[in-house]
């Protein structure tokens, strides 16, 4: 039962330690990007590598040094070398949230009190939500350019930046790890494109010009409905006889098809709401992304401005998920708790040459 003035019960410490438990009620699968990542923390802003609505999160929106974080309405061998982006966000706890909270506390009405608790606890995790969705974001833009050049746009006030992983605009990286289909070879002319062997070849061309072995192949579920939906494919996994026969084809017979030629599918269709308000796929529509089994890089967390002001032995900061911080303070007047979110997050690249991207509608 709740007896703390709000001050004291929403803390960064408090927040930090209910994140685990928000995270599982949400019942959501883990970013599959991410994943294919390892995780890490350094101090700095430089990374350097050498190159061989309807309840999805909101992005963390990208943010300046020294500006106040942005009120949330109730989201061969080459050096490179980046400077990590700073993203960061605030709630704020209204006075009338926090006379509420009083008032039901002060009547003994510890119910409500945690209901109202429970609801402006839930602000600062949806930051920690946004602040996930950015490290996403940056490893498909990484994974799964819709140009075929790797590199990572960050969006502040407005102003588009972006941050390049290769030093000639991604015109050599683009000549072995990107194609795109054109005419009546795109997926999604059905009658006549040949998505099954486009993806073999995708794999035996690239092994050949790079001596990488393809093993992964990601896309989204629009797109991998174009190819169960090719009359070809029906052709080759169901056999001619079957086909004429009108037999319904799965979409675990040509997964399974496919993995006989050493090709596993991943359809991957988690979204995410940007900067301007649209939803979108993490992995675009009518891209493939395919990867050989080998390390890709590391999702890299900076030391924010407020790791470094915050102090955990008082209860106004928390680190969770490696690097995203939780900082919470309390201005004068008017008299209001804050809430802020921050990192500062870049993805390393090394595996960059054991990608291909193919542009398949």
């Amino acid at each position: 039962m709740p007896v703390l003035a709000l001050k004291d019960a929403f803390t960064a410490r408090a927040i930090g330690l209910n994140w685990d438990n928000y995270k599982a009620s949400l019942g959501e699968a883990p970013y599959l990007g991410v994943n294919k990542f390892g995780v890490t923390k350094q101090e700095g802003l430089e990374l350097k590598f050498i190159k061989g609505k309807n309840g999805m999160p909101v992005s963390l929106k990208a943010s300046n040094f020294d500006a106040k974080a942005e009120l949330r309405d109730s989201i061969g061998f080459s050096d490179v070398q980046n400077e990590m982006p700073f993203f960061r966000e605030s709630i704020m706890v209204t006075e009338k949230e926090e006379q509420d909270y009083a008032s039901y506390v002060n009547s003994e009405n510890y119910a409500y009190a945690n209901q109202i608790l429970a609801n402006i606890m839930k602000k600062p995790l949806d930051l920690v939500r946004g602040a996930d969705v950015v490290p996403e974001r940056m490893v498909w833009q990484l994974l799964a350019p819709i140009d075929g050049i790797p590199r990572i746009t960050v969006t502040i006030k407005g102003e588009t930046y972006d941050i390049d992983y290769t030093n000639d605009e991604g015109v050599a990286h683009k000549q072995d790890h990107f194609s795109e289909l054109t005419g009546t070879d795109k997926w999604s002319d059905s009658a006549n494109a040949t998505p099954l062997q486009d993806l073999i070849d995708l794999k035996k061309n690239f092994s050949k010009k790079t001596g990488y072995k393809l093993t992964r192949f990601s896309m989204n579920s629009e797109t991998w409905d174009m190819v169960t939906a090719a009359e070809d494919t029906k052709k080759q996994v169901l056999g001619i006889i079957a086909y004429q026969g009108g037999v319904r084809l799965e979409d675990e017979d040509v997964a399974k098809y496919l993995r006989g030629k050493g090709i596993t599918i991943e359809v991957y269709d988690k979204m995410f709401i940007d900067e301007a308000g649209t939803t979108r796929y993490f992995i675009p529509t009518g891209i493939v992304s395919a990867q050989a089994d080998v390390y890709l890089g590391a999702v890299t967390y900076g030391t924010t401005p407020e790791e470094r002001s915050g102090d955990k032995a008082t209860g106004n900061l928390s680190i969770v998920n490696t690097g995203v911080a939780i900082y919470t303070y309390t201005t004068n007047h008017p008299i209001n708790t804050h809430s802020v979110v921050s990192e500062i997050v870049l993805p390393s690249f090394e595996g960059m040459d054991a990608v291909a991207v193919m542009k398949v509608a």
